[in-house]
């Protein structure tokens, strides 16, 4: 009974050499078996079986059974890949870690793109894991619950979410978590995450097409800037229906925007401070800049949204990613109320 070329191929693709896939195949189609009747059974050289058996007992495919002649046992499928896949784990978890080690010098920016709705959904977590500041999500309802958890988990960071949904969900655990806003727009075709304005993924006409929409991940500027427009105009279509301040000593956002209309809507109440990382858009150079916000502008039909801050230095503008006619461009900014 020969195993079918897909299967085999397939095996082969995940690093399993033919003899590892013959052994295996072997046992699993026969049962336990001593070396001589792998070898008789498989066609593989007597001599070439016991490394065989040795490799797949160290992925944990294989038993041995004590005794002369030594037998040897396939565990299931099922078994077997499920501790090949925490293998798999471990050692991501592992490079992973390593990796953070490392500084990272400025990289060039890619685009990544996926090959099925749970791939990008991966692609998606792993964007709202990067973020530091503020992480901007826009979702369909019918796909929150997918991605509840991960968002929880970047609220308990401190970093700061921006959700946009045509439904508002049950958010009674996000209540006591960390600073979220949710904003209602009912035109909503694509999952969108965003992070720091360094990375967005895409994943396109996600309603239309949930098992395999097209996807994207990216971190060119112009996909960047492009998405980042595409938000805005969503921004202003928008309603905002809840807003959490559990930290409200440590209001995190990198879209200017987002920073802009906050500040329209407390300033008047309560005094807001800020620390923020700006580039100096004459010189280049970047400063950490703190100061009162005294001000902001807010005009889309002018394109222009900026915070006014009273520095040592006197009032200055900051504006968002890409600002040209502000004194500084930052995509870093924190709030302090109070």
């Amino acid at each position: 009974m020969e195993m079918h070329p897909e299967t085999l191929h397939a095996l082969s693709e995940i690093g399993f050499t033919k003899y590892e896939i013959l052994t295996y195949w072997t046992l699993l189609v026969h049962g336990p078996s001593t070396a001589k009747e792998i070898s008789t059974k498989s066609g593989i050289p007597y001599n070439r079986v016991y490394d065989t058996i040795s490799s797949l007992k160290i992925r944990g495919f294989v038993t041995e059974i004590d005794g002369t002649p030594r037998v040897y046992a396939a565990y299931s499928p099922r078994i077997a890949f499920f501790r090949f896949k925490k293998e798999l784990e471990n050692t991501m978890v592992k490079l992973e870690n390593e990796i953070k080690k490392f500084k990272r010098e400025e990289q060039r920016p890619a685009i990544w793109r996926s090959q099925s709705f749970e791939e990008a959904l991966e692609m998606f977590r792993e964007t709202l894991r990067s973020a530091r500041n503020e992480v901007i999500v826009v979702t369909p309802s019918e796909f929150f619950e997918d991605i509840r958890s991960d968002l929880l988990k970047t609220l308990e960071k401190g970093v700061t979410v921006s959700l946009y949904i045509d439904k508002i969900p049950n958010l009674e655990e996000f209540r006591d978590v960390g600073n979220l806003f949710v904003r209602q727009f009912y035109k909503l075709n694509h999952l969108i995450g965003m992070a720091d304005g360094k990375e967005v993924i895409n994943i396109q006409n996600i309603s239309f097409r949930p098992n395999l929409p097209p996807s994207f991940k990216a971190t060119y500027p112009e996909v960047i800037f492009s998405q980042y427009s595409l938000i805005i105009e969503i921004f202003k279509e928008s309603s905002l229906e809840k807003e959490y301040l559990i930290n409200p000593q440590d209001v995190r956002f990198f879209a200017m925007f987002h920073a802009a209309d906050f500040v329209k809507r407390h300033i008047e109440s309560i005094p807001i401070m800020a620390e923020l990382i700006g580039k100096n858009v004459k010189t280049g150079e970047t400063e950490t800049i703190y100061g009162n916000v005294v001000g902001y502008t807010l005009s889309f039909r002018e394109a222009i949204n900026n915070i006014h801050l009273e520095t040592e230095n006197g009032v200055i503008k900051v504006g968002g990613i890409f600002a040209v006619i502000e004194d500084y461009e930052s995509k870093e900014i924190k709030f302090m109320l109070g």
